[in-house]
Order: C-alpha cells, then structure tokens, then sequence
C-alpha cells in the first residue's frame, strides 16, 4: 500500500523521471516531508520491485516537432448478441494501435471514447475510415472531432497528490471564496 510519501515521490518523478535523489529529497522538503536520500533510495527501488514503476520514459516538447493532430472519437454501439465478442477485437485494435493515446468505455451518453495522434490530416482521416469498416457493424453513432490542445499531456495528471492540488488551490483561489 503506498503512503503519502510514495505518492509525493510517484508524483515528482512523473514530471521527470531523471531526478536524482537529491531533488526528490527537496521536493518532498516541500509538503513537509524530510526523510533521508536513502530512505528514498529504498522507496523508489521498492516502487520499481512491487511494478507500480514499471519503466522510465521521456517527455517531448510538442511545441519543437511537428505538429501532430489530436483527435477525440466519440462511439455508442448498436445492441448485439456479437457485441461483447466484436469489443474484445475493438480493444486489441485500440491497444496495439501507436496512435492511441487513451481509450476506453464510458457511461453516459458514449459507449467508447477514443483519445488518438497521427502526424497529418490524412493518416487520420485513413484511419477513421479503416475503424469504421473494421468495426461498423456495431457501431450505431460515430463522431469526430479535431482537438487543438493548449496544454501538453501529462501523466503527471494521473499521479498527483491531494497535498498538491490543495496548494495549487491555495495559490489560484482568492481568500474570500469558499471552498
């Protein structure tokens, strides 16, 4: 089970990965933690052990490459015996796709909701048409969007901790507001 301290560290090393122990240790200093740089050491080894650190990747500034286009597709699916056997064939599709970069199912008024990145216009469009062909059958509504990002993603997002969104809230929410 990871404590605050693991999730502070997880957090920190979700911005950047090649942190050394040191500026973990001033991070941490931060939310009022200070325990040893071995103590860390042993923290983050034992994350990589138990697989919750399953490997190191990097982050690419997608403001230095071209230009990629995000597209959202929006999916609800038509009632079917062969539905849950088509979805299985769906989700390998999506999963071994290099251009997907989130999916998965909703409830709502969405059955499926696809997040996906291609370097033009017409490998995306390529692509919804193949989707479409490959999965029409149980499609019953199919939209698509183009999305202009004004922020980079972030895995960061999904690794935050309670302790820093009370601080962001502490610096963008004026005193007289309640919360």
């Amino acid at each position: 089970m990871l404590d605050d301290t693991d999730e502070l560290i997880l957090s920190t090393l979700s911005r950047n990965a090649k942190q050394d122990p040191l500026e973990v240790w001033d991070f941490l200093k931060g939310y009022g933690q200070d325990i040893p740089i071995e103590e860390i050491e042993s923290r983050i080894n034992r994350l990589e052990d138990e697989g919750i650190i399953s490997g190191y990747t990097i982050s690419v500034d997608t403001k230095k490459i071209r230009r990629r286009i995000i597209r959202v597709v929006l999916a609800t699916f038509k009632t079917s015996q062969h539905l849950p056997k088509r979805l299985e064939g769906l989700k390998k599709y999506l999963a071994d796709a290099p251009f997907v970069l989130f999916s998965g199912r909703t409830r709502g008024g969405y059955d499926w909701i696809c997040i996906q990145a291609f370097p033009s216009e017409e490998m995306a469009d390529e692509e919804s048409d193949i989707y479409r062909n490959l999965f029409g059958d149980i499609i019953q509504s199919y939209q698509v969007y183009d999305f202009m990002p004004v922020k980079d993603p972030s895995f960061h997002s999904l690794t935050y901790t309670a302790k820093e969104y009370k601080k962001f809230l502490d610096e963008w929410i004026p005193p007289f507001l309640p919360r």
